[in-house]
């Protein structure tokens, strides 16, 4: 689950370095061929997490996808708007400061994927396991009727969304335990990593990258061969900066909210990440039933 998260974060990755620090022709391709699975892939393994998480209760759910899913949304899409109004400044364009506004309704950022992912836990929340199995491929199903862009975006990553909650709730128990141990052995490296901590390279990726290769561009490289891989590496250099963070408080607000514990008023330590070491699926194969939750995406 990890590797995977982490192998689709890395698509992303290399769709904003071609779109930034491009052209090239072979990175041209292989995003072309990822296109059709990258979204999907990322929205069906947060979706593969919406049992264990509604296992806890609606209000711990709903609560939980605040801090961790909405809070670093609006932080980081903030961030990147304001960052979008100022080059219009600096260029002499009209500013476009309904993209704020927008932020509530119609994301124009990099970001939108958390604003969506926010959406479907909503949405989903009241309704029964044996609606969102049917409403999954129904809505990948009815996506392709729709005229509007963003909302064929919308109802077809709502419905991989929920396949991946059928997925592990209708498959993952009938797994059977020596095949779901085998893969729990796979190790991933580097992808489960950053699959462990998905929410911070994905919201700190295109603003790092964008600035990385402007540098190198006021101090002359505009070559794509040696932009490209700054593009890449240096925004997951820093992301990996930003996890070895969150151990401080300053750094982990700007990817969760910190939790309060209601019986105290105390913020409970935890160490980010803990919850994304094991495969939902591989869990869910061990035992029936929900179990504890994650709030990366």
């Amino acid at each position: 689950m990890d590797g995977l998260r982490g192998l689709a974060v890395v698509a992303v990755v290399l769709l904003h370095a071609e779109l930034t620090a491009g052209p090239l022709p072979w990175l041209a391709e292989v995003n072309h061929e990822l296109a059709p699975y990258r979204m999907p892939l990322l929205v069906a393994l947060s979706g593969v997490l919406l049992g264990r998480s509604l296992a806890k209760g609606a209000h711990r759910h709903l609560a939980g996808k605040v801090r961790g899913i909405a809070w670093p949304y609006l932080l980081w899409a903030t961030a990147d708007v304001l960052h979008v109004i100022a080059d219009a400044h600096a260029a002499g364009r009209p500013a476009p400061w309904d993209w704020l506004l927008k932020l509530f309704y119609d994301p124009q950022t990099y970001l939108w994927f958390l604003a969506y992912l926010f959406c479907y836990h909503v949405l989903a929340t009241p309704l029964p396991p044996w609606l969102r199995t049917l409403a999954g491929p129904v809505l990948v199903l009815a996506a392709d009727g729709l005229d509007y862009p963003e909302l064929h975006r919308f109802v077809e990553l709502a419905g991989w969304f929920l396949i991946g909650d059928a997925l592990a709730r209708e498959v993952g128990p009938r797994v059977p335990a020596p095949i779901a141990g085998a893969v729990g052995r796979l190790r991933w490296g580097v992808l489960a990593l950053i699959g462990r901590q998905s929410i911070v390279f994905y919201a700190c990726h295109l603003l790092v990258m964008v600035y990385a290769v402007r540098l190198l561009r006021h101090l002359g490289v505009s070559d794509p061969q040696l932009l490209v891989p700054v593009a890449v590496g240096v925004p997951l250099a820093v992301g990996a900066l930003l996890v070895h963070g969150r151990r401080h408080p300053w750094v982990a607000v700007l990817f969760a909210w910190p939790a309060v514990d209601s019986r105290t008023g105390n913020r409970p330590v935890r160490q980010p990440g803990a919850a994304g070491n094991r495969s939902a699926l591989e869990a869910a194969a061990r035992r029936r039933g929900p179990e504890g939750s994650t709030l990366a995406p």
